[in-house]
């Protein structure tokens, strides 16, 4: 399981440092998608579990304006990535600033919410893509 999460971490720097080069270029907001290979019979337990633990902070970072958005949506049909969870934010250094608050809270208000969640996953892989176009665009306060 160690090792589980010392690879999460070091595929999460990588995606960060490779998207931040690309990202930091343009002024485009930053789609940031994590998905998440569940085995089906969990999939309820683990949507239940991250809107009973993770949402509420989520939310809070929303109304603190260090998200634009977030949601959490489960694959319907396609591919095998069932659980997956996305954040927009204005650009890289928001998301390193996000990211950073958000392990914060996470660790201060549900220390055990990670383990349990790395319980559920089978596979993990994040993606930060740029937004090119979007209607409506959202509000930048």
């Amino acid at each position: 399981m160690k090792q589980l999460t010392q690879l999460l971490a070091v595929m999460f720097v990588l995606l960060i440092t490779a998207g931040s080069i690309q990202a930091q270029e343009s002024e485009n907001p930053l789609l940031v998608v994590s998905f998440q290979k569940v085995k089906m019979a969990d999939v309820g337990a683990m949507n239940k579990m991250i809107n009973e633990k993770f949402a509420p902070i989520l939310n809070g970072m929303v109304d603190d304006k260090m998200l634009l958005s977030w949601g959490l949506f489960n694959h319907a049909w396609g591919d095998e990535w069932n659980v997956n969870v996305w954040y927009t934010v204005k650009d890289m250094a928001s998301f390193d600033k996000f990211w950073e608050e958000y392990m914060k809270r996470i660790s201060e208000k549900q220390p055990d919410a990670w383990k349990e969640m790395r319980g559920f996953i089978m596979e993990h892989k994040d993606n930060i893509y740029t937004i090119m176009n979007q209607y409506p665009v959202p509000t930048q306060k």
